[in-house]
């Protein structure tokens, strides 16, 4: 007899494989997301800067902010009182220190501003904006960090390697994955659930002959933006790594835009150790 746990991991794997899930739900696990991966990052920089590690990144969040301010053509107050509703903070007040060092007070005025700005936007702009915070995050830490802590881009190239394979254990389970016969469909397939919510190759296709497989699509939201360039491709390519090494596969980023041109972006995996048959 199937459990209900695994009853409700089989109907969330169908849901995330045919990418069912309404815009507004989108909205939400990719605010819960990037509430988790300041968390993450956050407790990563701790090791290295003490208790500074707050005011560091809460400092580049900020810069982070008002670059995509200026996309959403959104500044001041508004912007202040905005960016805590797209992440839903009355949610989260824990997390309420991420824009500490974006201005303002966390008072009933701001947070019924910032819920008159939101209405502006339906939730599929809601989901567009937040989704394209991961990346737009990642060019201000690369160049902020630095002055703050030698070989950043290594520290964070590590800390997305270890986020993956959590993330893949963790989807595992959630999923109900209970088959790892074709270990590289597997591992495309819980890498397109994190993909999904944050728009990467929203034009996709993938392929396995059970041994090793490709992934590739139409990119991500971030490449074209000021600063992108492939070393952030390759510091984000480490969580698809981590991700794939949980199956026993190693990863490789075998075509970029930034690098490679065209419109497309491809993964390849392969077995971590091959077996040499018996003579």
């Amino acid at each position: 007899m199937i459990g209900a746990g695994a009853l409700v991991g089989r109907a969330a794997r169908a849901v995330y494989r045919r990418e069912l899930l309404p815009e507004r739900v989108l909205w939400w696990l990719a605010a819960d997301g990037m509430i988790a991966w300041h968390r993450t990052v956050e407790r990563r920089l701790r090791e290295h800067l003490g208790d500074r590690s707050k005011t560091v990144l809460a400092r580049a969040s900020a810069r982070m902010f008002q670059r995509r301010g200026e996309v959403l053509g959104i500044r001041g107050a508004d912007l202040v009182a905005l960016m805590p509703a797209l992440y839903r903070i009355e949610r989260r007040q824990k997390a309420r220190w991420i824009f500490s060092e974006l201005g303002g007070a966390a008072s009933m005025l701001d947070r019924l501003r910032g819920q008159r700005v939101l209405h502006r936007l339906s939730a599929r702009q809601r989901w567009d904006e937040v989704a394209a915070h991961l990346g737009e995050l990642l060019v201000v830490l690369t160049d902020d960090l630095p002055t703050e802590l030698p070989h950043a881009r290594k520290i964070l190239g590590d800390i997305c390697f270890d986020s993956g394979v959590a993330y893949g254990k963790r989807m595992q389970r959630v999923l109900a994955i209970d088959d790892v016969r074709d270990p590289p469909a597997i591992a495309m397939e819980i890498l397109r659930t994190s993909e999904w919510i944050f728009q990467v190759n929203p034009k996709h296709w993938s392929e396995s002959d059970g041994v090793k497989g490709a992934l590739e699509g139409n990119a991500c939201p971030w490449y074209s933006r000021p600063g992108w360039n492939g070393a952030h491709c390759g510091i984000f390519g480490q969580f698809q790594s981590g991700v794939s090494s949980v199956f026993g596969l190693r990863y490789q980023l075998a075509k970029t835009i930034p690098k490679h041109g065209g419109d497309t972006c491809r993964i390849e995996v392969k077995p971590i150790a091959l077996r040499r048959s018996a003579r």
